[in-house]
């Protein structure tokens, strides 16, 4: 068994790529659409004691569509 064949240079890991580049993207959009809509009306503390949820809210905006075939999307058109 050739554990090491799976990492040679070009073996097709480039499907990766587009999945984990979108991923700091939508988090960051979540958080800009949070920062708009409630940046002005919320306390400060409030507002970033939320953050961290709303980021992890774009995680999981994110995660949902590689789980039912995003990602298989991505690894036909690599």
């Amino acid at each position: 068994m050739d554990l090491w064949s799976s990492f040679s240079i070009g073996s097709g890991l480039w499907h990766f790529i587009p999945p984990i580049l979108l991923l700091p993207t939508v988090m960051y959009i979540c958080v800009w659409i949070y920062k708009i809509l409630l940046g002005k009306i919320l306390p400060t503390k409030i507002y970033n004691f939320f953050i961290g949820p709303i980021a992890l809210f774009g995680f999981f905006i994110w995660a949902i569509p590689m789980n039912i075939g995003f990602y298989e999307f991505f690894r036909a058109i690599m």
